[in-house]
This record gives structure tokens, C-alpha cells and sequence, in this order.
């Protein structure tokens, strides 16, 4: 594919039936002319007034000669169906080079060419995949698949609805996204379109889930440990956004939300108010860090493909640590710091134990990170991440290597519907001389947002109490969490809104803002 201006390394911004998706895109969801748009083209009623006769409603549009999904499945029906004058079309798609994404509707509205594409056995639906690949050559295209929902469960026959079979979907697998044209890599292709055949919706959202509870299963196992023959046979797909930003994944096996640009433009300054990112400066009411971006580190509690991570990484932070128990999530974000020019450490964290998998364990790790590994992810679940870093911080500090830990003053915790299982941990991992930020993602009722606002707030102070109160301590001087901002990311579901709320926590002597 051509890359647009300003792309980096030829890579390709998304392209969207919805909107060009430009590098500082904020996620335009945007009703359009032919040329890609809503299905669901609303019929305007009669116009008239005294001075006219009524003009009546115009003629239902034709399918556009602009759009490419529609090109191609034209093309398709003029071959092999003989029609001069076929049904309305499907209008919507995105482009994830070199993958065209259709939405889950594709083939099944409107009625008309739903019930046309329903009558076409199996070889001439290959046919149609190819036509419609033909008509986006230009853009790189050479794979194509359906989306679906993430389904909540994994391993049994009805998880793609989101029944009761298997296990939970801990690690967030788009199980159900339907591979359609092309060769997706190494056991995909029947067997990913056996399991998704009953998928309806559109929506990838989230991050990877981690945490206790429901114990590992085969099919668990075989996407947060792929083999390295299945790593570099997948199909990997590539996003630019915010200015250069390069995300990579591979599409059946880890997420990606166009939705999050929002909160990573927030990160980069972009958008908004993010507080606790303006270094030695400050301003406009905002508290300061007091402190060089350079010298201070943040916790990515699910760190995904990099969705938050590379924003960080990009504002300019010294050093992102990263938990991630999805195997292939983990390799699109190695792959993405890469093209980003950014040094990456991979750590495998023992499930049971929390142990680190390196020769020599914390120390071993410790004596081999170089000041440009700026983003170093553990392989494992983030109940160990408190132990763990604290354990690094005092290895470092041992070793009078003192200079080389960079406090932790912004924790995120990106995971949906709640992170509620990480807030503990967070509290524990935040510096407690300096204070800082945790960043709490939260799926709220539109209806109760300050209410959450409010329960996220105890919820923090009781921790606080917990983990650095005791006793002897006077209440006056235990930190008190406050919200600083409620950010407002995107509505979830009807009624439902992906909030991030900022939370503050000041030092833990109780000196709070000097």
C-alpha cells in the first residue's frame, strides 16, 4: 500500500469506509456520503410548502462506483451472477494493512443481499473474497476477515455468544473474528471459522485481561504461550497513530481498539487533561511533577499490544514497566517498540511462583538492563508486579546503582469492564515519597458516573489505609486519594461509558503538595 504523507518506514495509517483515519485521528465515527458511511440511510419525508407542490422522497441510492467493498462485490455479481442491477451493498469497512476488516453484518444486511450472498456455495464465496481483495490492490490488501465481539469465555462450543461453555477468556482472544481470504498462519484459517460461525456485532475493545482465579486450560495455554513457528507464520497487522505512533498485532489473537486514540492522545498532551506529564513545568492548576519525564518511570498493569505503553514511551517517560499474560500481545509489542526505535526487555514471569525466568532471577535481570531498555514487559500475571518491582528497586539500589531506578509516579490500569483486581497493587507499586497518579479504567452506567467517581475514591483510601497505614499512625497524616479528573473515553455500549478516572495519591509521609 501506498503510504500517506507523513508515515514513517512506509507504513500505512488505517483506512476506514468511515473516515481517512489521519496519523492525530481522534476516531471519527462519522455518517458519510457513498463512499463508506452508515448502512442505515434514513429516507427523507416529503418536502412541500404553499408556494410549491410536494416533492416526493428521493429513490433509494444507488450502490456507490467510489466504494471499493461495493466495486468488488459488483464486479463479483457482473461475472458470475449476470446482474445489471444488483441489491443495496454493504458501505462500511477499515483497513489495517494488509488486512481488510468487514464489519459483522458484512453478509447479512441489508435483506436483499443477504439472502443473494446466503445462496452462494463455498467456491464462489472464495470467488467474491477475491473480487472484493482485487478492488483494494491498490491499498495493500491481500487478507480479509470479519470482526466479532471478544467472547467472555474460551474452549466451549457456544463461547462466541457469550454462553456458558469453557473458561474465562482471562486473556481477551478475539476467538470469534472470522478469517475469510487469505493465509492467516500456521492452524488458523478452518478451524478459527468452526469456532466464530455463530459471532454478531462489531466491537474490539479493551485490553488483556490478567489476573487470579480460574486456572490455566490448553486452549488458554496455546494463546498466552504460542510456539515461535506460530509467532512468525501469523498474519501481523500494523496501525499508525497519534503523530507516528506504530502499533502491531496479530489480528486473531489480540485486540486493538481504534477507540483508545482518545486516551492516548490525552498521554501525549495531545487532548485534554492529563496531569502529572508536564515535568518541572506545571501550570494552568495542574500539580507539578517535579521532576524530569526522563527520570521517572510509570506501570503498565495490562500493557496489551502497547496501547498506553507507546504513549508514555512517546511523552517521553525514561522507562515504561509492562505486565501482560497474552503471549502474542506481548510479541506485537516487542514488534512495535522495534519500529518505534524504542529497546524492549522481555521477561517470563512464572505463574505459580512469580519467579522470573532469567539466569539469576532479580539480580541476573537487574545486572543485564541497559539504560535504552526503556520499555521492560513481564510475561506473567500482575498480582506479582508489587513483589517483583519492589524487589528490582532494592536490587538496584544495592548495588549503588540508585540512579538507574526511576521512581514510579503513574500507574494505568487499562482493563475492561473493571480493573478493580489491580488497585491494590497499584497503590503498593506508586512511589511513596514522591506520590503520584493511578489511572483507573472503568466501564460505568452513564447514570452513575459521579457516584463511581466517589466509590473509585474510597475504594483507593482504604487501600492507602491498608498498606501504609498501621496502628500507631495518626489518621491525619495517611495520604487521602483524590480524583482529579474523570475522563469520559467513549460510549461502550448504549448506556454505558469507558471512563478513566485520574486519581491522585500524595506522598506517603503525608507532606501531600509542598
Amino acid at each position: 500500500m501506498t503510504p500517506p504523507t507523513g508515515s514513517p518506514s512506509g507504513i500505512s495509517t488505517p483506512l476506514s469506509s468511515t473516515s481517512a483515519a489521519a496519523e492525530d485521528d481522534i476516531l471519527s465515527r462519522l455518517n458519510l456520503d457513498d463512499n463508506g458511511g452508515n448502512d442505515n440511510d434514513k429516507k427523507e419525508p416529503s418536502r412541500s410548502n404553499k408556494h410549491t407542490k410536494s416533492i416526493p422522497n428521493p429513490k433509494p441510492k444507488k450502490p456507490s462506483k467510489s466504494n471499493p467493498l461495493q466495486i468488488g462485490i459488483i464486479n463479483f455479481l457482473n461475472t458470475k451472477q449476470h446482474q445489471h442491477h444488483p441489491p443495496a451493498l454493504p458501505k462500511r469497512f477499515t483497513i489495517y494493512p494488509p488486512l481488510l476488516l468487514l464489519p459483522s453484518n458484512a453478509f447479512s444486511s441489508p435483506p436483499e443481499w443477504a439472502a443473494l450472498y446466503a445462496s452462494l456455495p463455498p467456491t464462489q464465496r472464495q470467488e467474491l473474497y477475491a473480487c472484493i481483495a482485487s478492488s483494494f490492490a491498490s491499498k495493500g490488501v491481500t487478507h480479509i476477515a470479519m470482526n466479532a465481539p471478544i467472547a467472555p469465555t474460551m474452549g466451549g462450543g457456544d463461547s462466541a455468544e457469550g454462553g456458558g461453555g469453557g473458561i474465562e477468556n482471562r486473556i481477551r482472544s478475539p476467538m470469534g473474528l472470522v478469517p475469510l481470504f487469505g493465509d492467516f498462519g500456521e492452524g488458523e484459517g478452518e478451524e478459527k471459522l468452526g469456532r466464530a460461525s455463530s459471532s454478531s456485532s462489531s466491537c474490539l475493545d479493551g485490553s488483556v485481561s490478567v489476573g487470579g482465579g480460574v486456572g490455566p486450560s490448553g486452549e488458554e495455554d496455546k494463546e498466552a504461550y504460542p510456539t515461535q513457528a506460530a509467532l512468525e507464520s501469523a498474519l501481523w497487522v500494523r496501525c499508525v497513530q497519534n503523530r507516528g505512533v506504530v502499533q502491531v498485532w496479530a489480528p486473531l489473537h489480540s485486540m486493538f481498539s481504534r477507540g483508545n486514540v482518545v486516551e492516548k492522545a490525552r498521554i501525549l498532551g495531545l487532548e485534554g487533561t492529563f496531569e502529572g506529564l508536564d515535568g518541572l513545568g506545571g501550570g494552568g492548576g495542574r500539580r507539578r511533577l517535579d521532576q524530569s519525564l526522563s527520570d521517572v518511570s510509570v506501570v503498565d498493569m495490562y500493557a496489551g499490544i502497547g496501547y498506553f505503553v507507546f504513549s508514555y514511551l512517546k511523552r517521553g517517560v525514561g522507562r515504561v514497566w509492562g505486565w501482560e499474560i497474552n503471549g502474542w500481545s506481548i510479541e506485537g509489542l516487542r514488534r512495535g517498540c522495534e519500529e518505534n526505535g524504542w529497546g524492549v526487555r522481555i521477561v517470563r514471569v512464572d505463574r505459580g511462583s512469580g519467579n522470573l525466568d532469567v539466569e539469576g532471577g532479580i539480580e541476573g535481570l537487574v545486572d543485564s538492563l541497559r539504560e535504552e531498555d526503556r520499555a521492560v514487559v513481564f510475561h506473567g500475571d500482575n498480582r506479582f508486579a508489587a513483589d517483583v518491582l519492589g524487589r528490582v528497586k532494592g536490587a538496584m539500589e544495592r548495588k549503588g546503582e540508585g540512579n538507574m531506578w526511576k521512581p514510579i509516579r503513574h500507574v494505568n490500569l487499562g482493563l475492561l469492564p473493571t480493573s478493580k483486581p489491580a488497585w491494590d497493587g497499584a497503590v503498593r507499586i506508586l512511589d511513596v515519597q514522591r506520590g503520584g497518579w493511578v489511572h483507573v479504567h472503568e466501564n460505568v452506567d452513564v447514570r452513575d458516573i459521579e457516584k463511581m467517581e466517589k466509590d473509585v475514591v474510597q475504594g483507593f483510601d482504604h487501600l492507602i489505609r491498608s498498606s501504609r497505614g498501621s496502628e500507631d499512625t495518626k489518621p491525619a497524616v495517611i495520604p487521602k486519594a483524590e480524583c482529579v479528573h474523570a475522563e469520559r473515553v467513549k460510549t461502550y455500549a448504549p448506556g454505558v461509558m469507558h471512563c478513566v478516572f485520574d486519581i491522585y495519591i500524595p506522598p506517603g509521609d503525608g507532606r501531600g503538595e509542598e
